[in-house]
């Protein structure tokens, strides 16, 4: 294993007749136009620093740093500097080979440290005195993409070595920002290359569906922009003309400002994005908002150009490789609670409730013969999950714990009062009918359902109706407000765990270096050296949630936001409020994530993960070993949660979604 002290960190500057937006990082590398203009590197610790470029050879210390395997190779999107290094640098340069376990991604180093995800981002975040130069936008755009009309790349030589001092401006930014931020621990490395291991198997999809889909979203789409001009009369041509949209609601229906007013970083701002257009349509289904006919045709209409996943078929099929395999789809702690998230196929955005693998058939048959398709948008959007199949001869086996966060937010508390949940668990009793009957329900598992997803992490009236929307459900604020109270007093476990965590987060604060014990292992502990201070919470598996530039103001308990942008003229990085519900939601599930990363250690056939699910791919003739295998897995908690009662039925799929 090579030695985490000594790092070689590098950047590659390239250019390429390929799309690295539209296709992907894998697509590009392996485009036989992709060429290296540069690679820059720096050793971590030390003063070891230079360019290669294509007219002169790697220096003999440069080959030395390559082939030595007790040093890692670090780079910021290190799958992108990994796929250039094996497709071009090996290929067309002769460089040695690395093995893959020796390169290090410092974003996910930065994400592991509550930090943009981007250099430039990460380095302002952290005040760094090497910054990403915001040059290289130009460069990039002047140098790395052919010119349109004559498909020739610019050779200009001042602009050529402007890029040369702008990648070695980026080694030096990575290296500053490695060195004043928590480097990853030997198993984050490990649950980083698991991940990149997905990546590189990747999942197949049906070429022929995909392609069928785009054109039947394409019909539809112009089936919508049609009728809205009619709706308008023609003040809106597409439904894409989102300012057209709402200057027009808003000359009929005066009283649609209200919903569609939001306020971001304090600016209000008008919006019809998905949960507007929901509440507006429901509450004017409800009787409680009265707009007229024409304007509730545009809203829903609207929301029907919205739901369109003409987008998603045709990154589908732009990022399909040689083999109809879209590969490096996952993101290792993309979100803050070092949860996955996904970029180009965004597999976590895709509607649960799939068509089935046999009506997916009939459906693609019909689509060949150009039937019309009843409700298009609806029907092609339960087909995203179907699209995805596996390789001739293999069968998907999926697997999925049941209620996982319900269940580790109870086991989490560590209180007596929480003991009879998990034990109503053990015994396999429906717990949403158990949640209706807290709120004295008896029967109502669907609104059992809701409370019991909205209310756990100290949600109230706002959390209820966000989740009710999709389960057609609506009720008065007092209601809510009565269904929250009966649950809190039903589950006291619940608020005693939120109080108790922003306790001890309060106390770490208050006292640098200092552990602050919660319960089931979960302790707070500030370091103020870090990054201009900061809370970090360490859980039982090791994992560890980092909040930067944590303080106590005005009584309550902040940290800088690393998912908000910050402007170019701000002096200091968006906040938000740290609170019990909240620090809740975040330890649960970073505990589930946690959960997830050790099953893909485990199952070396992953080629898929989303959410709390994990996706084999299987020879059909071992599928059901493979299916018992992995309940075996999933089923056993590990030594760091024993005690915590899990359950997964893994299932056996032709087309992923829906046996």
């Amino acid at each position: 294993m090579p030695d985490p002290t000594k790092m070689l960190i590098v950047d590659f500057e390239t250019r390429s007749s390929s799309d690295l937006k539209l296709e992907g990082a894998d697509k590009y590398a392996a485009d036989q136009t992709t060429e290296a203009l540069c690679m820059a590197f720096a050793e971590l610790k030390g003063d070891f620093f230079g360019l290669w470029t294509p007219n002169a050879a790697p220096s003999p210390e440069l080959i030395e740093y390559l082939q030595n395997e007790n040093c890692l190779i670090g780079a910021h999107n290190a799958r992108f500097d990994q796929l250039i290094y094996e497709y071009v640098m090996v290929s067309d340069y002769g460089f040695p080979p690395i093995k893959k376990d020796r390169w290090y991604c410092t974003s996910a180093q930065a994400r592991l440290n509550g930090l943009p995800a981007n250099l430039d981002d990460a380095t302002r975040a952290i005040n760094a005195k090497h910054k990403k130069s915001h040059r290289g936008a130009y460069l990039i755009k002047q140098l790395c993409v052919p010119n349109k009309d004559t498909g020739q790349f610019n050779t200009d030589l001042g602009l050529m070595r402007e890029m040369y001092d702008y990648c070695e401006a980026d080694v030096q930014a990575t290296k500053e920002l490695v060195l004043n931020t928590r480097r990853m621990t030997a198993r984050e490395h490990a649950d980083w290359l698991a991940n990149e291991r997905v990546n590189d198997r990747g999942v197949r999809i049906d070429r022929e569906l995909a392609e069928l889909c785009v054109g039947y979203a394409k019909v539809e789409q112009d089936a919508i922009n049609l009728e809205l001009s009619g709706l308008t009369k023609g003040a809106v041509t597409k439904y894409t003309q989102g300012q057209r949209i709402k200057e027009w609601l808003l000359s009929k229906d005066p009283d649609l400002e209200k919903p569609m007013t939001v306020y971001k970083e304090g600016v209000k701002k008008l919006s019809l994005d998905k949960t507007i257009r929901g509440v507006i349509l429901d509450t004017a289904d409800a009787g409680e908002l009265r707009i007229t006919n024409e304007s509730y045709d545009v809203v829903a209409a609207l929301d029907d150009g919205n739901k369109s996943s003409v987008a998603k078929y045709r990154t589908m099929l732009q990022r399909a490789e040689y083999d109809d395999r879209v590969r490096g789809a996952f993101i290792y702690a993309g979100a803050q609670t070092v949860r996955f998230s996904s970029r180009g196929l965004q597999l976590h955005n895709m509607r649960r409730d799939a068509v089935s693998a046999s009506d997916t058939e009939v459906i693609k048959h019909q689509m060949r013969l150009g039937t019309p398709l009843t409700d298009v948008m609806t029907q092609l959007a339960k087909m995203m999950r179907p699209t995805l199949i596996p390789s001739d001869g293999n069968v998907f086996v999926a697997g999925d714990w049941s209620s996982i966060e319900s269940r580790a937010l109870a086991y989490l508390a560590d209180d007596k009062l929480a003991d009879d949940k998990l034990e109503a668990f053990k015994r396999g009793e429906d717990m949403y009918l158990r949640a209706a009957a807290d709120i004295g329900q008896h029967g109502e598992r669907q609104l059992g359902k809701v409370i019991e997803l909205s209310m756990g992490y100290g949600g109230g009236v706002g959390a209820f109706k966000a989740m009710s929307r999709n389960y057609g459900i609506h009720l008065s604020d007092p209601i809510i407000d009565g269904h929250k109270n009966a649950w809190r007093r039903a589950n006291a476990w619940a608020p005693k765990f939120w109080n108790n965590l922003e306790k001890s987060a309060r106390f770490a604060i208050r006292n640098p270096e200092t552990k602050a014990p919660v319960s089931r292992g979960i302790t707070y502990l500030f370091a103020p050296r870090l990054m201009g201070g900061s809370l970090i919470c360490e859980l039982p598996d090791g994992t560890c949630l980092t909040y930067p530039q944590a303080r106590i103001e005005g009584g309550e308990i902040t940290a800088m936001k690393a998912a908000y942008g910050m402007k170019q003229d701000a002096t200091e990085w968006p906040r938000y409020k740290l609170w019990g519900g909240l620090l809740s939601e975040n330890v649960t599930q970073a505990f589930c994530a946690a959960l997830l990363r050790d099953v893909l250690l485990d199952m070396p056939n992953a080629v898929m993960h989303v959410h709390d699910e994990v996706v084999l791919e299987s020879p059909s003739a071992e599928a059901s070993e493979c299916a018992k295998r992995l309940q075996l897995v999933m089923e056993t908690p590990p030594a760091w949660a024993i005690g915590l009662p899990l359950q997964a039925e893994p299932e056996i799929l032709t087309r992923y979604g829906k046996g």
